[in-house]
C-alpha cells in the first residue's frame, strides 16, 4: 500500500487512506508545513471513532515504510495514556478495544524490525498493566502459550513473544497497585519454569555451536539473543515474583547456574576465547545480566541474599574482579555516559572489565548497607523476617567482610582504584570545560563509574569500621613525607577527603595545610596541575567539616593562587574547579565576611576574568554560582565591588543568546544577591536593572517562562531596597505585573507583594489615570482566592490604596476611588457576597440558604468597607444609599453582618479599624444618626469588647498606638518607610477609647441632651451592657 501526498487535508475524513496520508506527510515530508497541517489533522481525529484500530491496521502493514509504522505505533502508544480508560472523557468504545487486543501480540511476534516490536511490546504492557485481568483475563495466558509454542519453532517469533513478556513483567513489576504485583507473583512459578527452559535450551545450542560447530550460525545468533531476553526475565521474576526466593527450589538452582556460568562466560570474553569477537557483546551482556541479579537480589531481598546458596563466595569472588581490574585500572578507558537506548534508558559504554568491577564494587556496598543499615533495607518487619534480617546480618558481618578484607579493600582502592587515568588527563586537554565539568558532577555517577564508587565504599568502609582510620591515614602521611611521585599523592589526597567526615578528630588538617599544602601548590612539574586541582577539591571537603578560623586566611591565599591565571600550572580546569569549589568554603557556616574583605577584590577580578574566558554554559553558571555566594556572604561589606560587579554581569546577559535562559537565570540572582546585600546603596543600579527585567519579563518573550521566578525575585529585591522617589522607568515596569495576579502560583503571591510595595513606595503614580483602575481590576481577582497569604495581600493592597487616596487627594480622592472600585465590580462583589451570608444566617433547614463567601472572607470584605469609612463616612453612607432601595434598607441586614463579625476576627487590628469606622457613622447626620440610635447597644457592646482587648495593659493605654516603630538591623528602606507610614494610620494614631467618647458625646447632644438620648435611646439597652461600657477608662481593682 502506498499513498500519495497531495495537500494536507485539514478536515478530511477519517479513513484508511486519509489516515495513511497524514501519517506519511508527518513522518516523512520536507515540507514544514505540510508536516504541521499532518499533525493538526491527526490530532483532531485523536476523538474519532475507530482511529486508533486504523492506525494498528497500518502499522501492522509490512509493505509501507518503517517510518509511516513507527509513528503510527507511537501515536497508538500516546492514545493509551489518554483515552484508554473508560473514565476518561472520549475513551474507546468496548468494540475497537476487543480489535485492537486481538492484534497485539501480532505485532511484536511476527515483526523483524527490532524497534518496532519493542515499541508495540510496549503497548501491550501498557494495556496488561490496565486490563489484566478484570478487563482482559487472558492476556498473561496468551502471552505464555504463544512462547511456550514458540520455543523449539521459530526463532523470531520465540523472540517476540520473548520480547512481549519482558515488558508485561517489567510493567507489572513497577506498577505500584498491589494487585499488579500479586498477579505478577501468581504467574511466577509457571513463567520461570518456562523460561528456565528456553534459556537452559538456547544456552546450549550456542555454547555447542561455538565449542564443537553444532549447528547454523544463523540459528546460534538468535539464540544468543532469546537467552538473554529470557535471563532479563529471570532475573526479574525470581526478586519480584518471591517473597523469599531463598526457599524456592527454582530460584536456588538458577541462583547456582548463574554463578557457573558467570565464570564459563567470563572466559568466553578473556583473552583466550572461544568465543568470537563479534558475539563476545552479547555474552557480555549476558554477563552484565548476571550481575544484576546479584546486587537486585541483595538490595531487594537482603534477608534472601546470604540463605542462597555460596552468595558470601560470590561475593568474594567479585571482590577478586575488581582486585584483578585494579592492576590494569591506570590503563582503562573508562566508562562514558551516552545517548538513551530505544526503551529511554542511559546507555553506557566502556570496558567490560571495568562494568564487572563497577558491578562488584556495588554489590559489596549493598551488603555493608544490609548489615549496617537494615531499617532502610528491610522492608518486612515480621517476627520470621526479624530471625531472617539477623542471619543475613551475621553472615555478611561474620563471613564476609573480614579484618584481612577490608584492610585489603581500603588498600586496593587507594593504590590503584583512585589513580589518576592517562584516559583522563587524554580528556582533561582535549576538552578542558567539558572535563572539568563531567568530573564535577560525577560525584552523582557512582552507579556507572568506578572511581565515584570508589569512593563511595571508601566512605561506607570507615563509617562502620574506626579500626581503618589508622592504615589510611597512615598510607597518607606515607604519600605526603616520602617523595612520592604527584600521581600517587594526588590519589592519596583523594582518599583524605573522602575521609574528612570520618578521620577529622584523629587527624590534624591545620597543621597539614601550613605545613604541606602550602608548600604542594608552589610545586613545579609536568604534571603539578593534577595535585593543584585535587587540593583545591580537598579543600572545599575539609574546611566545612573542620578548621580553625585563624587557618581560613592561609585557605584564602591558596585558592587565590590556584586561580591566578599567570602561573603557567593553573591552566583552565584547575582554575575552574578552584573557582567552583570555592564556594563549599564561602558558603561554610563560619565565614566571615570581615576577615575574608582583604582577599575579595583580588576574588571578584580573578571570577569576572575568568567568566571572559570559558566558553561553556556550565562553566560560566558555576563561576556565576560562586560569585552570587560570596555577594550574599559579604553582604554590606560587597559595596565597594558593587560597581565592578554591575559591569561586567550584564554584559553576560547580552553576550548569552536568546534561548540560553540559565545564564540569564544566574545573572538575575546574582543581581537580587547584590541588591539585597548593599541595601539602599543599590537603588542606583536600578537604571541597569530595569531593561532586563522589562525584558525577562514581557510575556511574548520566549524567555519569559524560564526567567520569571528569577526576575520577580530581583524586582521584589529592588522594590524593598527603594525608597521615594523611585525611577519612573522602575515605576512603568508595574504593568508587566499585573496580568500575573491572576495566576494560582507562589509566583504570583510574589507579584502581588510587588503590586503593595508600589503603592507603598509610589502612590502617586499608583493613583494616576493610566494605572489606577488596570490595578483594582488586577486585585478584584485576589479577594476570593483560595490562598490565604493572597486574598491577605490583597485585601492590604486595597486598604494602601483606599490610604493613600485619602492622604493625596481627600474626600475626593476617597470618593474617586469608592467609584473605581463599584465600577471595576470589587464592591459589588463584596456586597453580594456580604448579603448571601447574610440570607444564609436567616435561614435554617433543609431549605437553609448557603453563602457564597466563608467567615475569612467576610472578614476581608469588612476590612475594605471598614477602610472607606475611616477615611471618610460620608462617601461610605453615599456608597450605601445608591445601593439597592437606599441606605434604610441596606444598612440594617449589613450591620448585623458586620457586628457579628466582631466574633470572627481574631487579628486585633481590624478589629479596631472596624471599631473606627462604626464609630465614625456616629458623626454624620440623619438619616444615619437614627440608624446608628437604633442600634445603640450593638454599639456599646462592641466598644466594650474592643477597647477592652485594646487596654488590656495595667497602664490602660490603647497597645496598638504607636509613636515610633522600634528599628532593627534587618530592616529594609522599604521596611522604614513602610512603618513610618503605618505609623500615621487612625489604627496606630489614635487611642480607641478616647474616639469613642468624643464621638459619643457629640451624638448624644445632637439626640437631645442627655436626658432625651436616655429616655429615647439608652432605655432600650441592657443594664449589664450599659454598666460594662461605662467601667472603661476607670482605674483597675488589683487583681482584676
Amino acid at each position: 500500500m502506498s499513498f500519495a501526498i497531495e495537500v494536507p487535508g485539514e478536515a478530511a475524513p477519517l479513513s484508511i487512506f486519509e489516515l495513511g496520508r497524514a501519517l506519511e506527510a508527518a513522518a516523512t515530508s520536507t515540507d514544514n508545513a505540510q508536516r504541521q497541517s499532518a499533525g493538526q489533522q491527526l490530532q483532531a481525529w485523536e476523538v474519532q471513532p475507530n482511529y486508533y484500530s486504523t492506525l494498528q491496521t497500518i502499522f501492522l502493514d509490512k509493505s509501507l515504510r518503517n517510518e509511516i509504522r513507527f509513528l503510527a505505533i507511537i501515536l497508538i502508544k500516546n492514545g493509551i495514556e489518554k483515552y484508554w480508560r473508560r473514565s476518561v472523557k472520549n475513551s474507546l468504545k468496548p468494540q475497537e478495544k476487543d480489535l485492537i487486543r486481538s492484534r497485539l501480540f501480532q505485532g511484536s511476534i511476527d515483526e523483524e524490525e527490532k524497534n518496532l516490536s519493542l515499541h508495540n511490546a510496549l503497548v501491550t504492557a501498557k494495556l496488561v498493566r490496565i486490563d489484566y485481568p478484570t478487563e482482559w483475563p487472558d492476556a498473561v495466558p496468551m502471552i505464555i502459550n504463544i512462547t511456550r509454542s514458540s520455543k523449539d519453532g521459530n526463532p523470531v517469533h520465540l523472540g517476540g513473544a520473548l520480547l512481549l513478556l519482558l515488558r508485561v513483567v517489567k510493567e507489572l513489576a513497577t506498577a505500584r497497585m498491589r494487585h499488579s504485583q500479586t498477579t505478577l507473583q501468581a504467574i511466577t512459578p509457571e513463567l520461570v519454569q518456562l523460561l528456565g527452559e528456553i534459556y537452559t535450551a538456547k544456552t546450549a545450542y550456542w555454547q555447542d555451536f561455538f565449542t564443537k560447530g553444532r549447528g547454523e550460525e544463523d540459528d546460534a545468533d538468535y539464540a544468543m539473543q532469546n537467552s538473554l531476553t529470557a535471563l532479563k526475565i529471570l532475573r526479574r521474576l525470581v526478586i519480584i515474583g518471591y517473597e523469599q526466593p531463598h526457599t524456592d527450589n527454582m530460584v536456588r538452582e538458577f541462583w547456582s547456574l548463574s554463578q557457573s556460568q558467570f565464570d564459563q562466560f567470563l572466559r568466553g570474553v578473556s583473552h583466550e576465547s572461544w568465543i568470537p569477537i563479534p558475539y563476545q557483546d552479547v555474552v557480555g551482556k549476558h554477563l552484565i545480566q548476571f550481575t544484576k541479579l546479584h546486587i537486585d537480589m541483595c538490595e531487594s531481598r537482603p534477608a534472601s541474599f546470604p540463605l542462597l546458596p555460596n552468595s558470601i563466595p560470590l561475593v568474594g569472588a567479585y571482590w577478586n574482579l575488581v582486585k584483578d581490574f585494579s592492576d590494569v585500572f591506570e590503563k582503562s578507558g573508562g566508562i562514558k555516559q551516552s545517548s538513551t537506548t530505544p526503551a529511554g534508558n542511559p546507555k553506557h559504554e566502556g570496558p567490560l572489565s571495568e562494568k564487572l568491577a563497577l558491578k562488584g564494587l556495588l554489590l559489596i556496598r549493598s551488603c555493608i548497607a544490609t548489615a549496617y543499615r537494615p531499617a532502610q533495607t528491610f522492608k518486612y518487619r515480621s517476627v520470621e523476617a526479624k530471625i531472617l534480617e539477623k542471619q543475613a546480618i551475621e553472615a555478611i558481618k561474620t563471613d564476609l567482610l573480614t579484618k584481612d578484607l577490608l584492610y585489603e579493600m581500603v588498600q586496593v582502592i587507594i593504590s590503584k582504584l583512585f589513580i589518576f587515568r592517562k584516559s583522563d588527563l587524554n580528556a582533561w586537554e582535549e576538552d578542558p570545560e567539558g572535563w572539568e565539568a563531567q568530573e564535577a558532577n560525577e560525584g552523582q555517577a557512582y552507579e556507572w563509574a568506578v572511581r565515584p564508587c570508589a569512593e563511595r565504599l571508601l566512605v561506607d568502609l570507615l563509617i562502620h569500621y574506626p579500626d581503618l582510620h589508622q592504615p589510611l591515614l597512615t598510607y597518607c602521611e606515607l604519600a605526603i613525607k616520602v617523595q612520592m611521585d604527584i600521581v600517587t599523592k594526588e590519589a592519596a589526597y583523594c582518599a583524605l577527603g573522602c575521609a574528612a567526615i570520618t578521620v577529622n578528630k584523629e587527624f590534624d588538617f591545620d597543621q597539614f595545610l601550613n605545613a604541606t599544602l602550602v608548600n604542594d601548590v608552589q610545586i613545579d612539574d609536568t604534571m603539578a596541575k593534577l595535585l593543584r586541582r585535587r587540593i583545591a577539591i580537598l579543600l572545599s571537603q575539609w574546611v566545612p567539616v573542620k578548621i580553625v578560623p585563624t587557618s581560613r586566611a592561609v585557605v584564602y591565599g591558596l585558592f587565590r593562587h590556584l586561580m591566578n591565571p599567570d602561573d603557567k600550572h593553573n591552566d583552565e580546569v584547575v582554575r575552574i574547579t578552584s573557582a567552583r569549589q570555592f564556594k563549599h568554603i564561602v558558603d561554610d557556616f563560619g565565614f566571615d565576611a570581615e576577615a575574608f574583605l582583604p582577599y575579595a577584590s583580588d576574588y571578584f577580578n580573578l571570577l569576572t576574568g575568568l567568566l571572559q574566558e570559558v566558553d561553556s554554559d556550565e562553566a560560566k553558571l558555576a563561576l556565576l554560582e560562586t560569585l552570587r555566594l560570596i555577594v550574599t556572604r559579604m553582604d554590606e561589606h560587597v559595596s565597594q565591588f558593587g560597581d565592578a560587579i554591575m559591569a561586567t554581569i550584564p554584559k553576560l546577559w547580552e553576550a548569552s543568546g536568546s534561548e540560553e535562559y540559565m545564564i540569564k537565570q544566574a545573572v538575575l540572582a546574582i543581581m537580587s544577591s547584590l541588591v539585597m546585600a548593599m541595601h539602599g546603596e543599590s537603588q542606583r543600579y536600578q537604571g541597569t536593572i530595569t531593561p532586563l527585567l522589562r525584558e525577562a519579563m514581557n510575556p511574548d518573550s520566549a524567555l519569559n517562562l524560564h526567567l520569571i521566578e528569577e526576575s520577580v525575585e530581583l524586582w521584589k529585591s529592588m522594590l524593598m531596597q527603594s525608597t521615594p522617589p523611585i525611577n519612573s522607568e522602575v515605576t512603568r515596569l508595574v504593568e508587566l505585573v499585573l496580568p500575573l495576579l491572576q495566576y494560582s502560583s507562589e509566583v504570583s503571591k510574589s507579584c502581588l507583594e510587588i503590586v503593595k510595595n508600589y503603592i507603598i513606595l509610589a502612590p502617586s503614580e499608583m493613583l494616576s489615570d493610566g494605572l489606577r483602575r488596570p490595578t483594582l481590576i488586577a486585585l478584584k481577582e485576589t479577594l476570593d482566592a483560595t490562598s490565604r497569604k493572597k486574598a491577605y495581600l490583597g485585601v492590604t493592597s486595597i486598604d494602601l490604596i483606599i490610604r493613600s487616596a485619602e492622604a493625596l487627594g481627600g474626600s475626593q480622592g476617597v470618593s474617586l476611588i469608592v467609584q473605581d472600585m463599584m465600577e471595576t465590580g470589587i464592591l459589588v462583589n463584596i456586597f453580594e457576597g456580604l448579603h448571601s451570608a447574610w440570607e444564609a444566617g436567616q435561614t435554617v433547614g433543609p431549605n437553609k440558604k448557603k453563602s457564597k463567601i466563608n467567615s475569612l472572607n467576610e472578614t476581608d470584605y469588612f476590612a475594605i468597607l471598614a477602610r472607606i469609612a475611616v477615611a471618610d463616612p460620608a462617601v461610605f453612607a453615599t456608597m450605601l444609599s445608591g445601593l439597592g432601595n437606599g441606605l434604610e434598607s441596606v444598612w440594617p441586614w449589613l450591620a448585623t453582618r458586620w457586628f457579628a463579625n466582631f466574633d470572627s476576627m481574631s487579628d486585633i487590628n481590624r478589629q479596631k479599624l472596624s471599631c473606627l469606622a462604626l464609630t465614625r457613622l456616629c458623626e454624620l447626620p440623619n438619616p444615619m444618626q437614627d440608624l446608628v440610635l437604633a442600634r445603640l447597644q450593638d454599639f456599646l457592646s462592641m466598644w466594650t469588647s474592643v477597647v477592652t482587648e485594646l487596654t488590656d495593659d495595667p497602664d490602660g493605654r490603647d497597645c496598638l498606638v504607636w509613636d515610633q516603630l522600634p528599628s532593627n538591623a534587618y530592616d529594609t528602606p522599604l521596611d522604614v518607610y513602610e512603618n513610618r507610614a503605618a505609623c500615621k494610620d487612625p489604627v496606630h494614631a489614635v487611642a480607641a477609647l478616647e474616639f469613642v467618647n468624643l464621638r459619643l458625646r457629640d451624638l448624644v447632644q445632637r439626640a437631645g441632651g442627655e436626658q432625651a438620648f436616655e429616655a429615647n435611646w439608652a432605655v432600650n439597652v441592657d443594664k449589664e451592657v450599659l454598666a460594662g461600657f461605662q467601667r472603661l477608662g476607670q482605674p483597675r481593682q488589683t487583681g482584676e
